[in-house]
């Protein structure tokens, strides 16, 4: 399995850069270029809800993305140091069905986040020991796009 570890401070102008990244690692691996997107799309939503939340904002503290790629999944873990995710955010993201908000939440501007990010990936947890948070999301690889792209 191959890695890499992209960390950028908590300064929503980098977000796009960690994002790109990613979405170039994906290309590589396999994914088209609609799972790419979509791949990247997550990235940016849980950096940025790192930024947002867990830092409040404030700039100057790391947030960090390990990139794990292996034959059949690449493996995203999203982490950072401040204020941990609720209980109700957290069910949000892990749940194996898609939690259903009513209507008027899903007017609501932002927090659409973790919904983008539980309806693109395969597997989504959280864990956090009270110094870190890790969001780990994982994307299954197409068979078929992994072969075609030959042997690594």
């Amino acid at each position: 399995m191959s890695q890499i570890r992209l960390e950028i401070e908590s300064d929503l102008s980098s977000v796009c850069l960690m994002a790109m990244a990613v979405n170039k690692i994906c290309a590589f691996c396999g994914l088209n270029e609609l799972e790419a997107y979509q791949v990247e799309l997550c990235v940016s939503e849980a950096v940025t809800n790192a930024i947002l939340h867990a830092y409040e904002g404030r700039p100057g503290h790391p947030v960090s993305l390990l990139v794990s790629a292996g034959p059949d999944a690449l493996l995203l873990e999203c982490a950072d140091s401040g204020k941990p995710m609720d209980a109700e955010q957290v069910n949000k993201v892990t749940a194996v069905r898609p939690v259903i908000e009513p209507e008027e939440e899903l007017l609501r501007e932002g927090g659409r986040g973790l919904q983008i990010i539980r309806g693109v990936m395969d597997n989504v947890s959280y864990v956090t020991n009270g110094k870190s948070n890790r969001l780990s999301m994982l994307k299954r690889l197409n068979r078929q796009s992994v072969n075609e792209r030959g042997p690594q």
